[in-house]
């Protein structure tokens, strides 16, 4: 789940990271032998990737009008998947733990406004830590902006999800910054919000999620639960990371226990498991409602921007889903309205796209870690509708105003960083990193609005300048792994040692799932 991943600068609004996209894209028109294109698509990027097998499922105006599955259930096996075959969803987990959440601010449980301090009073918090969590609250889980540390070591934890939230993580993690001031991609985020539901419900988070989100939504298949998956029998098993005689190693499972559980970060996506049909029953709840499971107006407000993610092009997060005006393929970028979470645990990826405008939803299901999927979703799109014709993707227009409030110095993780002007572009200087002899280019490459790229010993991240107040000086240089904070008067000193295994971590490492802007 926390494996590292670098983020393909040259194909961000192209085809993301995730795998190698066929030559020739299909065209843009409905296909007169209906589903036959999306079958070779989705079949020959089942070839060209790890996963044993695929499954899709396409929804339009009010029904599932297509549900296909490819290849096998275990590596090498005899048996084929076929669509009632379970698969993983991975973080396509948090729009469901944010649908549980809102159940109980519906019923007046829960408030959105309600602190983690308030709901987990017995937090084992140090002095300095809760004069920061006690900020905290619901919304703040439920849009990422907590501050929290990511990247826990969640597979080799056996702690349950209460034991976890309340003394394992604030003992080794903290946050990285005040909550609230920004969109910061982090699973802990979500595993506090299953804390919440347990607490709410006295249920355990996948005894809750079943009673108040899946059976309401009619999933009656899906399940967070091994021993279901278990009774249930038809399963695809995974390629990635497995485990293997107690430890960790890429490969191919042959039997579920060779498949992480890691049950404290269920609630952020780790063991749950679905159809794509069953998965689409989200989409008609998000587009079409059911207030006999949430309230219109929260369900609006879950599909509705709560925060500004800051990206190279226009993109929000609601509650568990990314909003967007449009979306881009290859070169292409189609303005379309579209919802979406994709999920990506140790050893399956998952996609879910909704476009609200049009009626249709897709999602695809596969047993493999980071796998490509990709031009299969354009294929299923075109199947069932006519694209738009394409636009020039709107990225930001670099804020080469705002240079002289970036420069400064900032204290991070991994010591000093200190940014300047050079030949009016920005540099950085990272003085713990020379004296390890770790290589960085100290130009950041301006990517859109205050996004640029960073190379640190040849591996590429994204980092961004952010204010604490709006128009105010850069306080913050943040990342999905580190947050740098501004100090001015900071020594010239080495805060920590350095490694060469502390790099800067890439923005989007495997577990965020979907390539953030396809």
């Amino acid at each position: 789940m926390n494996k590292t991943i670098t983020l393909c600068i040259s194909a961000l609004f192209l085809y993301g990271c995730g795998g190698s996209p066929s030559d020739t894209p299909p065209p843009d028109n409905i296909e007169t032998d209906g589903f036959e294109i999306l079958r070779t698509t989705a079949k020959s990027q089942l070839a060209g990737s790890v996963a044993p097998a695929v499954s899709i499922a396409i929804y339009k105006d009010g029904e599932v009008v297509f549900a296909e599955a490819f290849g096998k259930k275990i590596k090498n096996g005899s048996s084929d998947v076929d669509v009632n075959t379970l698969f993983q969803l991975g973080s396509t987990t948090k729009m469901f733990t944010a649908l549980g959440a809102l159940r109980l601010v519906d019923n007046d449980s829960l408030g959105l406004h309600s602190t983690l301090l308030e709901e987990l009073p017995e937090l084992q918090l140090d002095d300095e830590q809760r004069a920061g969590w006690q900020q905290i609250n619901v919304h703040h889980l439920m849009t990422h902006q907590g501050g929290f540390e990511d990247f826990v070591d969640w597979e080799n934890n056996s702690d349950i999800l209460q034991d976890f939230a309340l003394s394992t993580y604030p003992g080794e993690f903290d946050q990285m910054n005040p909550a609230g001031i920004f969109w910061n991609y982090s699973n802990p985020n979500w595993s506090y919000l299953g804390a919440i539901i347990e607490r709410e419900t006295s249920l355990t988070f996948q005894q809750a999620m079943e009673q108040t989100v899946f059976e309401p939504l009619g999933m009656t298949r899906t399940t967070m639960e091994e021993s279901s998956v278990i009774d249930d029998g038809n399963y695809a098993l995974g390629a990635g990371m497995i485990i293997n005689d107690g430890s960790s190693e890429e490969g191919y499972a042959t039997q579920l226990s060779e498949i992480h559980k890691g049950l404290f970060s269920t609630p952020a996506g780790s063991y749950t498991w679905s159809t794509p049909s069953e998965v689409l029953k989200m989409a008609d709840f998000l587009m079409h409602g059911n207030t006999d499971v949430l309230g219109d107006e929260l369900r609006t407000a879950m599909v509705s921007p709560q925060v500004d993610i800051k990206a190279v092009v226009p993109l929000d997060y609601g509650y568990g889903i990314f909003i967007s005006e449009g979306f881009g393929s290859r070169t292409n970028w189609y303005p379309i309205k579209r919802w979406d979470h994709g999920g990506n645990s140790l050893a399956y990826t998952s996609q879910f796209w909704v476009l609200p405008e049009e009626n249709i939803a897709v999602a695809i299901l596969s047993s493999g870690e980071d796998t490509d999927f990709d031009n299969t979703m354009m294929a299923a799109l075109r199947s069932v509708m006519t694209l738009p014709t394409t636009e020039q993707a709107p990225v930001k227009p670099v804020a080469t105003d705002l240079f002289e409030d970036h420069t400064g110095r900032y204290e991070g993780f991994f010591g000093i960083l200190d940014v300047y002007i050079d030949n009016e572009e920005l540099h950085i200087s990272l003085p713990g990193y020379d004296a390890e002899g770790i290589g960085y280019n100290s130009q950041l490459e301006a990517l859109g609005g205050s996004v640029f790229k960073v190379t640190v010993d040849g591996e590429n991240s994204e980092v961004t300048f952010i204010p604490e107040v709006e128009g105010g000086i850069s306080t913050y240089i943040k990342n999905r792994g580190w947050v740098a904070v501004r100090n001015d008067d900071a020594p010239d000193f080495v805060l920590r040692t350095i490694t060469r295994g502390a790099k800067l971590p890439a923005l989007v490492p495997a577990e965020f799932e979907r390539k953030l802007l396809q």
